[in-house]
């Protein structure tokens, strides 16, 4: 009797929400006809829930109910079920795409698209493209090319995860088969472009650069995505971009892998892995992996768009391009080139080459960079920079390393020697080391090309109070083959994990404890192609503590004895260092250990002396 009344509050008491209702799944079966597809399908009552699971180290908050949510069948491909057939492969058929997309389309995993041509997602399409599938494209060059490109007022999500990845590669490729292509071959199909509607400050085409040309109907700036006619398709100019909306929304691009793209149209008009034109901070373009593209890894053509966690590897032009008026956030940027063909690790411009005038033109590459990594092609290979800042670029970079070109770290030309003067531009709290043009003094560094560059270049290395330190920043492992050794997480005692600038805390950046992309969590193992292809090390793969809610740990600190004890909630596989200041003001505050890394699970603590000295701080930081 009281078993069965407690039964029944189970399900008769509201407050409890304990529903008898269909959770509306994909799919039942217990045998293999691919038919088992446990997640819930749209209007699905799992799909909502008032329930929080706690932020204890341990749990991972969700919105859902049930073991999945309605994108990621993360049971797929490494379990028996998949193996035997119980649960749909991917990749089971082929699904030839000619037509652009102008309403609401679906891309399953299940299947896997060839794009035929330019394919484009229209003002008003929506092109959802659902976690693990493949999209490859057929061969061809310049306007013969294959790719995707999303216009303005169109809409893309693709959003992968850890465990499904979305790929898009050449028909060439086998995306099950990592060997299937010679490691650096590149340029077979033309790549992904997102087109957006945020300001640019100057443009390459006449018309565009003019919004009071009576030939600019738009009657705004914009520009042609290079080396595209000024075609019109059901009546929209499908290859303009820019506009107005700086907060302009393109949809998300999450654990996304873009490999061996890339087509030139005409001399430096290109097609490149990721073309991000005039997109707006409303777009989410995080987990990114552009493979071997015959151009830039990605290029920025304006725009506001934030990134995050973002793979440039083997690319043929420049890891990180940025042009027209870019001004967004990025942190954890990953770069490595091969030896053979490359460029630089950036070439960063205010505005396009040639076209600027005697004054920086509104609104100003005002862009930042924090936590990235770049490993060029190594010393003894034809010379390459780390970074070329021009035409009226202020970027600010910050806690990034910079390693193993041949050429010199860094060129300022002159247009941009504006915008450090005027305070625009910034750099400081970074590692450089292994350049060929590495000396004394430590000016070598800065390539030399006017005489008020020159001094700017200087500077950066200089100038004490800007912690630009040439020190060898003791990464784990450098590779460019398949042999796993490749490890760009610093290596204990490594000086990438002191010193370190607090970002921001303004809702994007992370509180990230070191300099470069990776910590001791290497995020970029297991999803993309130098995971697959077994060219990056699997030690310390994971997805970082930023990114499940757990990377701030809940702290406790009572006081007892002259000592304060310090206590918070841990979880396996992670260590942590409780550190104190004397003081939080200005931007570099200066953080010392307390006692020994912890380890362990559940709730940890440290009492450590509280002194004399006036007031103190502390922290624990989790690596």
């Amino acid at each position: 009797a009281g078993s069965s009344l407690i039964g029944t509050a189970v399900f008769s008491d509201a407050t409890r929400s304990n529903l008898v209702v269909n959770p509306l799944l994909n799919g039942i079966s217990r045998t293999n006809n691919g038919r088992l597809d446990p997640r819930p399908s749209a209007g699905s009552p799992a799909l909502t829930s008032t329930r929080t699971a706690p932020d204890d180290g341990f749990f991972d908050p969700v919105a859902y109910k049930g073991a999945f949510d309605a994108n990621d069948l993360w049971i797929s491909d490494w379990t028996f079920l998949s193996q035997k057939g119980f649960v749909p492969r991917r990749g089971s058929s082929l699904v030839n795409v000619t037509n652009s997309i102008a309403g609401a389309a679906t891309w399953y995993r299940t299947n896997i698209y060839v794009l035929n041509g330019f394919i484009y997602v229209l003002q008003g399409g929506v092109l959802n493209i659902e976690a693990g599938t493949i999209i490859q494209a057929k061969p061809g060059q310049q306007l013969n090319a294959s790719c995707l490109i999303v216009t303005r007022g169109g809409k893309i999500f693709a959003n992968g995860t850890a465990n499904n990845p979305i790929i898009f590669t050449a028909e060439a490729d086998d995306p099950f088969d990592p060997f299937a292509l010679p490691t650096f071959q590149r340029g077979l199909w033309g790549g992904v472009v997102l087109m957006g509607q945020a300001i640019l400050n100057t443009c390459s085409d006449t018309v565009g650069n003019d919004p009071a040309s009576p030939q600019n109907s738009e009657h705004l700036k914009y520009d042609l995505l290079e080396g595209l006619p000024d075609t019109q398709t059901t009546g929209q100019f499908v290859n303009r971009f820019g506009g107005t909306n700086n907060t302009d929304n393109s949809g998300a691009l999450h654990y996304v892998s873009i490999r061996r793209a890339g087509t030139v149209f005409q001399p430096n008009k290109e097609l490149n892995g990721l073309t991000l034109c005039a997109v707006g901070s409303g777009t989410t373009v995080d987990h990114i992996e552009m493979y071997a593209a015959a151009d830039d890894g990605v290029e920025f053509f304006g725009g506001t768009v934030n990134t995050k966690y973002m793979v440039s590897a083997f690319n043929d032009d420049d890891c990180f391009d940025i042009d027209m008026g870019y001004r967004g956030k990025n942190q954890f940027w990953f770069a490595i080139q091969e030896p053979g063909t490359k460029d630089h690790g950036g070439e960063w411009n205010g505005e396009p080459n040639g076209l600027t005038g005697a004054a920086p033109a509104a609104p100003f590459a005002n862009f930042t960079i924090y936590n990235g990594t770049w490993i060029g092609a190594g010393t003894n290979t034809t010379a390459n920079r780390g970074l070329m800042i021009r035409e009226f670029a202020a970027p600010k970079l910050y806690n990034s390393i910079l390693t193993e070109f041949a050429g010199p770290a860094l060129r300022i030309d002159n247009k941009a020697a504006v915008m450090w003067t005027n305070g625009s531009m910034d750099i400081r709290d970074n590692i450089w080391f292994n350049f060929a043009t590495n000396g004394v003094p430590l000016a070598s560094l800065a390539e030399t090309n006017t005489a008020g560059s020159s001094l700017i270049g200087t500077a950066v290395f200089s100038d004490a109070t800007r912690s630009n330190l040439v020190i060898n920043p003791q990464l784990r492992g450098i590779s460019r083959t398949n042999n796993g050794v490749l490890d760009p997480r610093p290596a204990p005692g490594s000086p990438a994990l002191a010193g370190v600038r607090l970002p921001p805390n303004d809702g994007f950046f992370s509180p990230a404890n070191y300099k470069g992309a990776f910590g001791a969590i290497n995020w970029a193992a297991d999803w993309t192609y130098l995971g697959e292809r077994g060219m990056i090390s699997t030690a310390g793969a994971g997805i970082p503590r930023f990114l499940t809610g757990t990377s701030q740990p809940a702290l406790a600190v009572s006081f007892g004895g002259g000592n304060a004890t310090v206590s918070f909630n841990a979880q396996p596989g992670v260590s942590y260092q409780v550190q104190s200041a004397g003081t939080l003001g200005g931007t570099s505050v200066q953080w010392s250990n307390e006692g020994s890394p912890l380890t362990g699970s559940g709730q940890l603590s440290a009492t450590l002396p509280i002194g004399t000295t006036g007031q103190k701080f502390y922290r624990v930081v989790a690596r």
